[in-house]
C-alpha cells in the first residue's frame, strides 16, 4: 500500500491503516528527533505525539495528501518542537520581568539593542529608546525569537537545535540579522540631527559592527563633522 492509500485508508477509519501508519512513519520521526536535537529519552514520545497529531488532521481533513508523507511528518515535528522553544521562551521571559533586577533581558526593545552589537545595562535614554523602537518593529516572530537567544548569549550550536537547522546555517542567520539590525540602527540616525545624532553615533560607535554598516557609520559621522 503506497502513501496515498494509506492516507484513504485512515479517512476510512481502517484501524489497520491506522497501525500501518505508526509502523512505517515511526523509525524515521524517532531519528528525525534525534536529529533536532530531542533528548535520547524524549525522541520516541516526541515522535508518538506528532505521528497522533497529524494522523487526526489527515483524517479531518478531505483536501489532497501531502506530497511526501515522511517530509510532511518531519516539517511537523520541527513546527512542533520550535513552538515548545518559543512557549519557554515567553515563561522565560515572563519570570524575567518579574525581577527587577533582570528588567534589561526581558524588555523586547533591550533585546534588538543588544542585537546590533552593545550591552547596555542601564535606563535607556529617550533618544535611545526610540532606536530601540526603530529596530524593533524590524522583527517578525521568530527574528525576535532569535534576538532572545543572541541577547542572552546562548551559543550559536544550540541555537541551530533549537531551530532544526545545521549549525552553518544558524551561524550565517544570525550574522545576517545582526547586519541587518546595524543597517536599520544607521538608517535611524540618518533622520535624526543635532545632540540626538551625537549621542546615537557615539553610541554605535562602542559596537562591533559588520564592514557594511562599519562604512556607513563612517560616513555619517564624516557627515555630521562636515556640518557641524
Amino acid at each position: 500500500m503506497g502513501d496515498v492509500a494509506l492516507v484513504a485508508a485512515l479517512r476510512c477509519q481502517d484501524e489497520g491503516a491506522l497501525r500501518e501508519f505508526y509502523l512505517r512513519f515511526r523509525p524515521a520521526l524517532v531519528g528525525a528527533a534525534a536529529r533536532l536535537g530531542v533528548p535520547p529519552g524524549e525522541r520516541e514520545a516526541a515522535a508518538d505525539d506528532c505521528l497522533a497529531d497529524v494522523a487526526v488532521h489527515l483524517i479531518a481533513t478531505s483536501g489532497p495528501p501531502p506530497r511526501s508523507v515522511p517530509a510532511y511528518l518531519a516539517r511537523s515535528l520541527r513546527n512542533r518542537l520550535l513552538n515548545d522553544v518559543r512557549t519557554r521562551a515567553r515563561a522565560d521571559r515572563r519570570e524575567l520581568d518579574a525581577a527587577p533586577t533582570q528588567a534589561e533581558l526581558a524588555g523586547s526593545s533591550q533585546h534588538a539593542l543588544r542585537a546590533s552589537g552593545a550591552l547596555e545595562t542601564s535606563p535607556l535614554s529617550p533618544p535611545l529608546e526610540r532606536l530601540a523602537a526603530a529596530l524593533e518593529r524590524e522583527l517578525d516572530q521568530e527574528e525576535r525569537l532569535l534576538v532572545v537567544w543572541m541577547s542572552n548569549c546562548a551559543p550559536p550550536r544550540d541555537i541551530a537545535r533549537w531551530m532544526g537547522i545545521a549549525y552553518k546555517a544558524a551561524a550565517k542567520r544570525i550574522e545576517r540579522l545582526r547586519e541587518r539590525l546595524q543597517t536599520v540602527a544607521l538608517r535611524h540616525v540618518e533622520t535624526t540631527d543635532g545632540e540626538e545624532r551625537r549621542e546615537l553615533l557615539g553610541f554605535l560607535g562602542r559596537a562591533s559592527l559588520a564592514p557594511g554598516p562599519a562604512a556607513r557609520l563612517a560616513a555619517v559621522r564624516e557627515g555630521a563633522q562636515e556640518s557641524a
